[in-house]
């Protein structure tokens, strides 16, 4: 649901090299983007045109690391059937319907209907192992905001808030004060999402306990290695690699004040003292102007070293 776009320099006075995947034919994307001087700023930016027409345009300076820029597809559904109908072409399919269209869903039969119809492909994805390492050492908030209808579809549901009722029952079945917490969504993002720190930990604690826990635990950031924790300590931390833990970051722009509003960031998992103990812990820090110097940044990394405090504690 979403085009990656990577901005390459070359020599200044030159185009940058720009790829981007998927390649579908179905959009024409227009790249404006120069390589300027080793001194040069480097600001880039993409924008969605409108009718199948992408826009990536700025400027990069030579001897930058490659840039990275994404495009939310504006309709997923859309956007999912035009490159189902182009792999298909590719594997010399025929399709009656042209690939770059809305998609026509008041036209579909009813899902009954669908199911009688022959199996043609099908398509196995990864251990789930991988999604939950996409969405919690990349922190990929697009593939969290799935869970609850993955969660629902498993159940022969088809609605969110289906997902959602379904994992409150799963969160009080474990332990987790559920009348404590609020959801809306699955990533953390919408309106009407609060938690706490200890329904984090009893959330952490009860994972602790399932057999599939080492591959939810090493799907996290490692302080001081990869993911989101990769620069929240320095190279020579004490507490570098004894750290697994999500990372969570949501601000508001303060229009009024020409400035944001970190309405939390939060870092929550578990983490191996220098004693050779095993805590789950959860530490946020909410309604922060981001103001004289203070970053989302430079709150991360006061939240790594209360990490570090906690590795060493007597």
């Amino acid at each position: 649901n979403l085009f990656d776009f990577t901005i390459t320099p070359t020599k200044a006075g030159l185009p940058a090299e720009v790829k981007w995947r998927p390649d579908s034919k179905s959009f024409r994307i227009e790249t404006h983007v120069e390589t300027v001087a080793k001194d040069g700023k480097t600001e880039t930016s993409v924008r969605d045109l409108g009718g199948g027409r992408i826009s990536v345009s700025g400027r990069i300076a030579e001897g930058h690391k490659p840039v990275l820029r994404v495009l939310e597809a504006s309709d997923a559904n859309s956007f999912a059937r035009t490159l189902l109908i182009e792999a298909l072409n590719r594997q010399g399919v025929d399709v009656e319907a042209p690939a770059a269209a809305d998609h026509p869903a008041d036209k579909l039969p009813p899902r009954d209907e669908t199911l009688k119809l022959p199996n043609v492909a099908k398509f196995v994805s990864p251990p789930f192992a991988e999604n939950a390492r996409l969405i919690l050492k990349v922190s990929h908030n697009l593939h969290a905001s799935t869970l609850p209808l993955l969660v629902a579809a498993k159940h022969g549901d088809r609605t969110l808030s289906q997902g959602l009722r379904r994992q409150h029952d799963f969160l009080k079945r474990v332990g987790v004060d559920v009348d404590t917490i609020s959801f809306g969504g699955g990533a953390g993002g919408s309106r009407a999402d609060y938690t706490t720190p200890a329904a984090t930990v009893q959330l952490l604690r009860h994972m602790a306990t399932r057999s599939d826990f080492d591959a939810y635990r090493r799907a996290m950031p490692r302080l001081g290695v990869d993911g989101t924790l990769a620069k929240s300590v320095g190279a020579d931390s004490p507490a570098k690699d004894k750290v697994t833990a999500k990372t969570g970051t949501l601000y508001w722009d303060n229009v009024m004040n020409s400035s944001s509003l970190l309405t939390s960031k939060a870092l929550a998992g578990y983490m191996t003292t220098s004693k050779g103990d095993t805590l789950a812990f959860a530490l946020f820090v909410n309604n922060a102007p981001l103001r004289n110097g203070l970053t989302t940044t430079t709150v991360g990394k006061d939240l790594g070293h209360i990490a570090e405090l906690l590795y060493e504690q007597p």
